[in-house]
């Protein structure tokens, strides 16, 4: 494990910086970090470019191929948020790399993000984020966001809706400079949660929706049963609006509760 006093163009993020040669998951090196005696500083990274069972939304892994792309952790305490408030820092996060992938591929492409958290460009999956809270009393006391970005690795497989900034950009990426231009980002999001910026927050992460507003094809997960219609809204609570084309009226749905097809 390498300890660095780093990054010079944040504020808190990266202050404190874990390198680690090989981690099973940096989510969970991360927790444990929270779950000892001296809580790590705010903005802490946990980085690793081996992760060997990095994991995702509805329990699925993250496969990375070794030293090609960033597996990394932030630590925070975001309680200026309330419990029932704790998506909006998802939606920061997300906010966060998708400003920065917008930023390396200019004007090649538009990345997205497909609800709630997951990076798509151009129809394929380009980073993910797992976010775990801890909650005290009515307040989230600790968060751990975990940002997996496919960065230098080309062939993913059995993984055919997987790309990486590579591909997209047609060069190499620096990894070090590319986790620090990527912190910055989402430390600018993050600033965006005080409660006069959260309005502004949500609305940047709407319009920055994958498939916002186009007419497609889901699965409702209880029953199984089909559901055509488009993505009209995200609530404060990171419920998904979708509207039935059919009878225009809105169906609401968590993570597990609607699959894409």
């Amino acid at each position: 494990m390498i300890v660095l006093d780093s990054f010079n163009n944040t504020v808190f993020i990266g202050k404190v910086f874990i390198e680690l040669q090989e981690v099973a998951s940096t989510n969970a090196y991360a927790l444990g970090l929270l779950g000892g005696n001296v809580l790590p500083p705010h903005g802490t990274v946990v980085f690793s470019s081996r992760q060997t069972a990095g994991r995702g939304q509805r329990g699925s892994t993250w496969l990375s191929e070794s030293g090609k792309n960033i597996a990394l952790s932030l630590i925070l305490y975001p309680r200026m948020l309330a419990a029932t408030q704790q998506f909006y820092l998802s939606m920061a996060i997300a906010l966060g790399v998708c400003r920065f992938l917008q930023q390396e591929l200019s004007l090649l492409h538009e990345p997205l993000i497909k609800w709630p958290n997951d990076l798509y460009v151009q129809h394929q999956k380009v980073a993910g984020i797992l976010i775990e809270n801890t909650v005290s009393g009515s307040q989230l006391s600790a968060s751990v966001a975990g940002i997996g970005l496919n960065v230098n690795q080309t062939a993913f497989e059995n993984l055919p809706n997987a790309t990486s900034l590579q591909l997209l950009a047609q060069r190499q990426f620096n990894l070090p400079e590319t986790v620090q231009k990527l912190c910055t980002y989402v430390e600018t999001a993050y600033f965006l949660l005080q409660p006069d910026k959260l309005a502004d927050l949500k609305r940047q992460y709407v319009q920055n929706l994958y498939q916002f507003g186009v007419p497609r094809h889901f699965v409702r997960t209880a029953g199984n049963t089909p559901l055509y219609g488009y993505i009209s809204h995200v609530l404060d609570s990171g419920h998904l609006e979708i509207t039935d084309c059919q009878s225009g009226q809105p169906e609401y749905f968590d993570l597990k509760e609607i699959a894409w097809t």
